[in-house]
């Protein structure tokens, strides 16, 4: 992109303050004030610093013309006198008298310099500029007769910049940004001084036409960011939110973030850290610099917290993170996760934790659903705690204070039993703990639950030996005789082998028995 102008100071305010030579200080009879219309022109590097700044213009100088000749002055705006004088004094001491023009008089001495660079505070020697010091005391000052310019209409492109036209009279203006919106994409506008004319040999040659331009200073703000550390999380786990955005320089009036969490997160006071990124890392900067809540937020997917940089000077063209962290409560709405949003200058980013969950059906032989089986889900060798829902399924509890937590399953009447509230990147094991009444013969399977790229469920057996687990099937089968079983093969060779030792274990006993009371007998 041409960068034309973007650096410039007061661009051609700049140049008649810095050089134009003027004798009178007061109007006289063969003195014409100057009205003719004048182009002011503004340039930007993006459409949005003209569409969004709502300027105000205060003449704070009049040109003067000396009688039928080309020669002209400058005298202080009648409307502003007062405001230009307060201004010239809080910059220079001892300088403002009752006995001159002060406007005329700081040009004529060339107080009045040129700033340079963003963000336009000194100039090309790295001094302070008084201009700019003059421009934000008059911008404090009880201006008067002030003409609203309305919207920009700019013209241009990204590549070349972007510029509109405000037709004003001659003279020289300072521009005021009355936008106050904390949404917009760019920065209020600092105060600028723009002047229109043209001057050739200290002298004002020409009152109306001349360059009469100015970039726009205001500041497109870089995008805010907002992450979260977990895609997916089970209920009850804590996550940890990182916001990120650049302080425009020269630094806006006020920078926050705004962060609106959604239902099933409860953000924890105590958990805000600060930090400003620079090329060297992370550096953690005071908390004292910043307004955050002191107590938890409990989110409800529409009230919102602000993070205020309490100075934003302090951090002006800075990138700050904030780090904080919230716990997905019990009021998490299993199907949609839990959403996270941040205010992007009217743009929410959202970001989203999601859960998922799995189910698996207690059988019979005949494959027929069996009811009151129970089972305890492991995380590692923590059993989770869950809150049976009314539709029957299982929803993981916060903690097992949750009311309603419990660590034993049911299957229901068709034997399903159904879990949610998971972490996609955790592996669970499921362990019954009591078959079902009815006579079924007491094996108690284990089983592990993983979950794919396509964060499905799948089924590996861990305690097994019966074969009691169908993977593919998702089922877990109760048996009432061993000849129920389904293992074949080796395994099932050993089990019946087995069975059938313990059985002549227990023939021979009887028989040993039976001989025992003959012998007595």
């Amino acid at each position: 992109m041409k960068m034309r102008k973007l650096f410039a100071g007061i661009a051609a305010a700049a140049t008649l303050l810095g050089g134009l030579a003027v004798g009178a200080t007061s109007a006289s009879a063969a003195e014409t004030t100057v009205n003719d219309d004048a182009t002011f022109t503004f340039t930007a590097d993006s459409a949005e610093q003209l569409k969004n700044a709502k300027l105000v213009a205060y003449k704070i100088g009049d040109y003067v013309q000396y009688g039928t000749t080309q020669t002209y002055g400058v005298t202080t705006n009648e409307a502003n006198k007062t405001a230009v004088d307060n201004a010239l004094a809080s910059v220079f001491t001892d300088f403002v008298t009752d006995d001159q023009d002060n406007l005329a008089a700081a040009l004529n001495e060339g107080k009045l310099d040129i700033s340079a660079t963003r963000p336009w505070n000194t100039t090309a020697d790295d001094v302070a500029s008084t201009s700019r010091a003059f421009a934000d005391a008059l911008a404090k000052e009880d201006l008067q007769a002030g003409k609203e310019i309305g919207t920009l209409d700019p013209t241009g492109s990204d590549e070349d910049g972007y510029e509109a036209t405000v037709t004003l009279p001659a003279g020289i203006y300072l521009f005021l940004d009355t936008n106050t919106s904390t949404v917009d994409k760019v920065t209020v506008a600092i105060p600028m001084i723009v002047a229109s004319g043209t001057v050739e040999n200290d002298a004002l040659t020409d009152p109306v036409n001349g360059d009469n331009t100015v970039n726009m200073k205001n500041t497109k703000n870089t995008e805010k960011n907002k992450t979260v550390d977990k895609a997916y999380a089970a209920i009850g786990d804590t996550l940890t939110y990182t916001l990120t955005g650049t302080v425009a320089n020269p630094a806006p009036a006020a920078f926050a973030f705004t962060d609106t969490p959604g239902v099933g997160l409860t953000v924890k006071a105590g958990t805000y850290k600060f930090y400003t990124v620079g090329a060297d890392g992370d550096i953690e900067a005071p908390s004292t610099d910043f307004t955050f809540p002191k107590a938890d937020v409990t989110g409800d997917g529409e009230t919102s917290f602000d993070i205020t940089v309490n100075d934003p000077s302090k951090y002006a063209g800075q990138t700050i993170k904030v780090v904080f962290q919230a716990l997905v409560n019990d009021k998490a709405v299993v199907e949609d996760g839990v959403v996270n949003d941040l205010d992007n200058y009217g743009t929410p980013i959202e970001v989203t934790t999601k859960f998922v969950g799995f189910d698996f059906k207690k059988i019979d032989s005949d494959n027929k659903g069996i009811e009151g089986a129970e089972f305890q889900i492991l995380d590692g060798r923590v059993a989770l705690y869950f809150v049976k829902q009314d539709d029957g399924s299982y929803k993981k509890a916060a903690s097992e204070d949750t009311e309603g937590a419990t660590d034993t399953l049911v299957s229901a009447a068709d034997g399903t039993v159904k879990v949610t509230g998971l972490d996609a990147t955790k592996a669970y094991t499921v362990s019954e703990t009591k078959v079902a009444t009815g006579q079924y013969l007491d094996l108690k399977p284990s089983f592990t639950v993983n979950f794919n790229n396509d964060h499905e469920a799948v089924l590996s057996r861990t305690i097994d030996p019966w074969g009691l687990v169908n993977t593919a099937d998702k089922t877990v089968k109760n048996v009432k005789s061993v000849n129920q079983l389904p293992l074949t093969g080796a395994a099932g060779t050993i089990l019946f082998t087995v069975m059938a030792l313990l059985l002549a274990g227990a023939g021979a006993t009887v028989v040993l028995k039976a001989r025992s009371k003959n012998a007595k007998a």
